[in-house]
């Protein structure tokens, strides 16, 4: 029997409908299953930082170590993370990962007192005593004094801040609001001028300026980038230094009190 144009027309209409559902499910079925993927390793490493907290309870450290780092891995972290597991190492004597791990939860939060407090126990318990100069160390201190995520929302809400005194100047002829506008915006702009420059240096750092953390207990600094390099001077475990430049297993360091040399990169660890 042959179709007449009505039934076409229908059978073309459903398959353009079934059509649209399959391509839906193309994209809804990957997004549903991804989402299922992060809930599942979500609580996961939920499990893992329950049982690393229970273990560090109980004493059993390198058990805590092994649940905490594994989290790592997944991709997952946070300043408490990184907190505790600087504890776990501190506990086990391992200065080096101690301190590195308390540089990184410092980094993410660096206003909480306990990670303060512990950075600096575990800094005096190193045996490099790297002097800073006064002004380098006033300076990190004003630099450092928010962290990045603080840093990048007062930046946001000073620039709408500036934009909205700005609005207000132009369209709202009421010379009481216009008088108040034009008194707040200098302080304002000079404020914002400010915050962003810090935001930008603080971009700028986080991008190209690195800092590590010896691990080894006790390193050679040479003068050049070989084996038989001069001995300049020695450092021992849990110094943090800036690593200026890379070349095959070496790396060129930088104290904080300007003395530079050469170290084997496997010595140390990226912040």
């Amino acid at each position: 029997m042959r179709k007449t144009a009505f039934v076409k027309i229908m059978e073309l209409n459903f398959m353009k409908l079934g059509f649209r559902k399959y391509f839906i499910a193309l994209i809804i079925i990957p997004f549903v299953l991804f989402c299922n993927i992060n809930l599942i390793f979500a609580d996961h490493n939920t499990f893992l930082y329950e049982r690393g907290n229970k273990y560090f309870q109980d004493n059993k450290y390198d058990e805590a170590i092994l649940s905490y780092e594994e989290i790592i891995q997944n991709g997952y972290a946070n300043w408490q993370l990184y907190y505790n597991l600087g504890n776990a190492y501190y506990k086990t004597g391992k200065l080096g990962k101690a301190i590195l791990n308390y540089e990184r939860a410092y980094e993410l939060n660096p206003e909480n007192e306990d990670v303060i407090f512990n950075l600096e126990l575990a800094n005096t318990r190193a045996v490099d005593n790297i002097v800073t100069p006064p002004l380098v160390k006033s300076v990190n201190k004003v630099k450092y004094f928010f962290g990045m995520k603080t840093v990048t929302w007062l930046t946001l809400c000073l620039y709408f801040s500036f934009a909205f005194l700005i609005v207000i100047r132009i369209l709202i002829r009421k010379r009481s609001i216009q008088r108040f506008a034009k008194i707040i915006i200098v302080p304002v702009a000079i404020v914002l001028i400010l915050m962003a420059s810090l935001f930008l240096i603080r971009v700028h750092e986080n991008s190209t300026v690195k800092y590590a953390i010896l691990l080894s207990e006790k390193v050679d600094v040479t003068g050049s980038p070989a084996e038989d390099g001069t001995v300049l001077f020695s450092l021992h475990e849990g110094v943090k230094f800036k690593v200026e430049d890379i070349q095959g297993n070496w790396a060129k360091i930088r104290l904080a009190d300007g003395n530079v040399g050469w170290i084997k990169n496997k010595l140390f660890e990226i912040i």
